[in-house]
């Protein structure tokens, strides 16, 4: 049973040879270490700004051989800029993608993630909307998509990354002003949350008809302590109702789709099995007392389970430590299938190698059908 194989029985809540194993993401740092080499790549983090098609090549490159070797069974794309586009570049060296939000570039780590946005007055939001809003189909934004399904030829899974409305909008805007703004200019942000969906859509139909396995909405939804709204707040918003969305267009084209969010997730379930209508839950964050077993239990025919080693413990605790937790974990998790074994989030810069590596080779012991220890 190939990689590809083993994903797609396992979504379909059957037990394959063994659980799948598969990160959402792992920084570019971790990668070259697991390859000893300097590939000269960088990371988008949290949205497309590279518009370098050498670069992209080079992370893509990156991306395949790394996974490859661990021997994951799902590889990851976003989606590109279009043909000719060039972020604008600030003053401090940041970029400033197509949505408004400035991303700064780490060194360690090796990539771009949010940091601010541009946006400042409620014209400045206006004009964007009316006149500089972005293009799904634009020429190009699948030039990242095509080359890694080149050079994996079906043999992982493949999968699909976009962050969800939500995670845009409160970004592009800051958390600030989109608080402020959601209660004095409702519909304001209202207008931006529809443009979000239709630009998400849009994505979602492209990676159907380019024949992704699986569609991860990226984006927290959740701090630890809570949601970051109300959940009638969410409703209001159409949140749910847009992951619907995303959701009938995707299984259209026989995809999966799959939710991630840090944090405390739990008061948001009924909504997104019964409202969004997701495939499945990615990170179901141990750090925010978020149970996999108890999850398992009440959601286990309805929702995929993905994840969930602390990414906290990857990089702090033992290794043995983290052998004991990923042998919990398959076992309350993985048996009837419906379990990705994986960390709470992703590998990031500061994750101690060796413990991830021990979370990957545990999973490929202790995580062979039937379960039985």
């Amino acid at each position: 049973m190939n990689s590809k194989e083993r994903t797609l029985r396992s979504m379909n809540f059957e037990e394959p040879d063994m659980v799948p194993i598969a990160e959402l993401g792992v920084d570019v740092n971790v990668m070259e270490l697991i390859l000893n080499t300097r590939s000269g790549a960088a990371s988008a983090g949290q949205g497309a700004v590279i518009a370098d098609r050498r670069s992209e090549s080079a992370y893509y490159q990156l991306v395949f051989d790394a996974y490859k070797k661990l021997g994951f069974d799902i590889v990851y794309a976003e989606s590109s800029l279009p043909d000719g586009y060039a972020p604008k570049r600030l003053e401090d060296g940041s970029l400033v993608d197509e949505i408004g939000r400035v991303h700064g570039y780490d060194q360690t780590t090796k990539t771009y993630s949010y940091t601010r946005s541009i946006f400042q007055t409620v014209e400045d939001v206006d004009k964007f909307l009316e006149e500089e809003f972005p293009d799904p189909y634009a020429p190009g934004r699948d030039f990242g998509l095509k080359l890694l399904a080149e050079l994996n030829k079906g043999f992982m899974a493949l999968g699909a990354s976009l962050r969800d409305g939500f995670a845009h909008l409160w970004e592009a805007l800051t958390p600030v002003k989109f608080v402020y703004w959601m209660h004095s200019n409702p519909s304001l942000v209202n207008k931006f949350m529809q443009k979000m969906t239709e630009f998400n859509k849009g994505l979602v139909k492209t990676y159907g008809e380019l024949g992704v396995d699986v569609i991860v909405l990226g984006g927290d939804l959740c701090d630890a302590r809570a949601p970051m709204l109300p959940p009638d707040q969410f409703r209001k918003l159409g949140i749910f109702q847009a992951m619907r969305e995303y959701v009938e267009i995707a299984h259209k084209y026989g995809s999966k789709v799959i939710k991630h969010s840090d944090g405390n997730i739990i008061p948001l379930l009924d909504d997104l099995v019964n409202v969004a209508g997701i495939d499945g839950l990615q990170s179901l964050d141990p750090s925010a007392g978020v149970d996999i077993a108890e999850i398992k239990k009440k959601y286990g025919d309805k929702l995929v389970l993905y994840g969930n080693v602390s990414v906290d413990n990857l990089a702090l605790k033992k290794r043995e430590d983290i052998v004991e937790e990923t042998k919990r974990v398959i076992k309350v998790a993985s048996p009837g299938g419906g379990h990705i074994l994986s960390s709470s989030n992703s590998w990031y810069g500061g994750v101690k190698l060796e413990n991830c590596l021990a979370m990957v080779e545990t999973g490929r012991k202790y995580g062979k059908y039937p379960i039985r220890f």
